[in-house]
C-alpha cells in the first residue's frame, strides 16, 4: 500500500535531485540562479512527475521517470553544444521525428557515452515500473489536477521570466532546464505566432516593385561553404580559384552574417528568403519554418508576382524542414526535390553539387515564356564529415596541416570545397556564353561544425561568404559585408541599377540623335 506521505515526499526528492541533472548541461549555470528560474525548474519537474503518475498510477516510478527527463535532455543538449555550439531548444522537439527519418544527420553527434546512458536509463525505467506497486485510482485523478494546476503555474512564471532569447546566455543565468521550458511554453503561446506574422507583414518584399528589364535570377544556397583561408594560411588556396575569379567579377562580395552555426540550415534560408532579421522573430527564430501557416511575403513572392516562373531545387527529402508545406507559401510554383536526382551522381553520401548544377543549366535552358528565379540549395557538403573516408595522402592536396587524424574531417571538408568551386567555375562559363541577361547569387548557410578543428587552428568563424555576379553590365566588385537577411535586397538592387543604367544609356543615345 503506498503510502499518502510518501508520494509527495518522492516528488520533492526528485525536484532536488533533477538540479544535480540540470547542473551537467553545458554551459554551465551560475552559482546564484534567480528565484522564478529555480521555481520554474521546481514546478516543471514536479509536473512531469504528477504527469506520468496520472498515466501510470506509479508514483516513484514517476518520480524517477521526471529526473530521468532531465538528466537526458541535458545530455542530448550536450552533444548539440559540442558540435553547434547551441544548447537543446524547444523548437528541437519538432525535429525529433526527423531522427527517425534521417538517422544519419543526428545520431552520430551522439557520443558512445550518451548512448550508452540512454539504453542504461530505458532499461532502469522499464525495470522501475514493474516494481512499483501501483497506486489507488484517486491519486491518479489526484496528479491528473495538480498536473493542471502546475502547468498554469508554469506558464505564468515562464512569462515573468527575464530571457534575453540568446541560449547560451539564458541558461548561463537560469539553468538549462529552466530555460527549455520558458522557452517552449512563450513559444507556444498565440501571441508568438501573432509576432510572427507581424514581423512578415513588413518584409521588404511586401511591395512590388516596378523593373523594366527581367533577367533570370539563380540564388545558390551552397552548403556549409566559406573561405576558409581565412581560418588558416595551411588552407591550399587554389581550392577557391574560380569563387575568386566571381568576387573579381561580382557587383557585390563580401563576409555574410548568419544566424546558424554548424547546422540549422533553415534560418539562413529563411533569413534571405523573408528579409527579416532572426532579432525580429522572437521564439520563431529558432525554426521559423513551424510559424509559416499561411502565404507570406517573401523575395519568391516578390519574383512571382513579377511574372517569373518560381522553382526551389534541393537534392533532398522535400519534408526536411517541412518545405514541402512551407514553400508553396512563400511562393514557389516548383520544388524539385531528391526524386529528381534518382539516377544523380552522388559526392560522398549526398548528390553532388555537379548533379545540382546538371539541373540548374537543364532549367534554365528549357523553353519557357517567362523568365526564372531558381533558388537551389546543395547538399553534398554536409555533414557529419567524419564519417567520411579519407585517404592516405589526400590531405596534401587540400591543406600542408599534415597527416594528422584530427584534420580528416577538414580534409573531407575541403574535398567538397573544391566541387562547390568548380560549380561556380561551370555556372559562370555557361552563363558568359548565354545570350540572356541572367544574375547568380551564391553563398553559404553557415561554417561547418568542425568545432574541433577550430579549436586546433586557434580560430571559430562564425560569418560565412556571398557574391552576386551577372553577366551584363558593368561589374564594380564593391567589397560589402553584410546580413543574409539583406542579400535578398541586395539582389534587387542589382536589377535596379541595371535598370537605370539602360534607361540613361537610351536617352544618351535619343540625346546624341537630336
Amino acid at each position: 500500500m503506498v503510502s499518502p506521505v510518501s508520494i509527495p515526499l518522492a516528488f520533492v526528492c526528485a525536484a532536488a535531485l533533477s538540479f544535480a541533472a540540470d547542473a551537467i548541461a553545458f554551459p554551465r549555470v551560475g552559482l546564484r540562479r534567480t528565484p522564478g528560474a529555480l521555481a520554474l525548474h521546481i514546478v516543471s519537474v514536479v509536473f512531469v512527475a504528477c504527469l506520468i503518475c496520472a498515466l501510470t498510477r506509479r508514483p516513484f516510478f514517476s518520480a524517477f521517470i521526471a529526473v530521468a527527463v532531465v538528466g537526458l535532455m541535458s545530455g542530448v543538449s550536450n552533444a548539440k553544444y559540442a558540435s553547434l555550439r547551441e544548447p537543446f531548444v524547444f523548437t528541437d522537439l519538432s525535429l525529433f521525428s526527423q531522427l527517425f527519418a534521417h538517422p544519419r544527420l543526428y545520431l552520430p553527434f551522439l557520443s558512445v557515452q550518451t548512448v550508452i546512458a540512454i539504453v542504461a536509463g530505458v532499461l532502469l525505467l522499464a525495470g522501475g515500473f514493474f516494481l512499483d506497486a501501483a497506486a489507488p485510482a484517486h491519486v491518479a485523478a489526484f496528479c491528473a489536477l495538480a498536473a493542471a494546476a502546475f502547468l498554469i503555474v508554469g506558464y505564468a512564471l515562464a512569462a515573468r521570466l527575464h530571457l534575453t532569447l540568446d541560449p547560451i546566455e539564458d541558461q548561463r543565468r537560469h539553468g538549462f532546464f529552466a530555460v527549455f521550458v520558458a522557452y517552449l511554453l512563450n513559444g507556444m503561446r498565440r501571441a508568438t505566432f501573432r509576432g510572427f506574422e507581424s514581423a512578415m507583414s513588413v518584409s521588404p518584399f511586401a511591395q512590388a516593385s516596378e523593373s523594366h528589364s527581367r533577367p533570370d535570377i539563380i540564388v545558390i544556397q551552397s552548403e556549409s561553404f566559406f573561405d576558409a583561408r581565412e581560418s588558416s594560411s595551411a588552407i591550399e588556396s587554389s581550392l577557391y580559384t574560380h569563387f575568386d575569379t566571381a568576387l573579381r567579377e561580382s557587383t557585390a562580395h563580401g563576409q555574410l552574417d548568419v544566424p546558424a552555426w554548424g547546422a540549422n540550415t533553415m534560418r539562413s534560408e529563411f533569413a534571405l528568403l523573408s528579409g527579416i532579421s532572426s532579432a525580429k522573430l522572437g521564439y520563431a527564430r529558432f525554426y521559423p519554418y513551424a510559424f509559416v501557416r499561411r502565404a507570406c511575403a517573401s523575395l519568391v513572392s516578390w519574383f512571382h508576382r513579377a511574372g517569373y516562373e518560381t522553382l526551389a531545387i534541393h537534392p533532398y527529402y522535400a519534408d526536411f524542414f517541412g518545405r514541402d508545406r512551407v514553400f508553396p507559401l512563400l511562393g514557389f510554383d516548383r520544388f524539385l526535390d531528391i526524386r529528381a536526382f534518382a539516377n544523380a551522381h552522388r559526392a560522398g553520401p549526398y548528390i553532388s553539387d555537379e548533379s545540382v548544377t546538371d539541373r540548374i543549366v537543364k532549367e534554365l535552358d528549357s523553353s519557357r515564356s517567362k523568365p526564372a528565379f531558381i533558388f537551389a540549395m546543395t547538399m553534398e557538403n554536409h555533414g557529419p564529415l567524419h564519417l567520411e573516408t579519407v585517404e592516405k595522402g589526400e590531405s596534401s592536396r587540400y591543406h600542408n596541416l599534415g597527416e594528422d587524424p584530427a584534420f580528416d574531417d577538414l580534409t573531407a571538408y575541403l574535398r567538397h570545397i573544391a566541387n562547390a568551386d568548380a560549380m561556380i567555375g561551370r555556372l559562370l562559363a555557361h552563363l558568359r556564353a548565354r545570350r540572356r541577361d541572367t544574375v547568380l547569387c551564391f553563398y553559404g548557410d553557415h561554417v561547418p561544425a568542425l568545432p574541433h578543428v577550430f579549436e586546433r587552428l586557434g580560430t571559430v568563424p562564425s560569418r560565412s561568404h556571398y557574391f552576386i555576379w551577372r553577366n551584363f553590365g558593368d561589374r564594380p566588385a564593391r567589397k560589402q559585408d553584410r546580413a543574409v537577411e539583406d542579400l535578398g535586397a541586395a539582389l534587387l538592387h542589382t536589377m535596379e541599377s541595371a535598370d537605370r543604367r539602360e534607361v540613361a544609356t537610351g536617352e544618351s543615345e535619343r540625346t546624341e540623335q537630336l
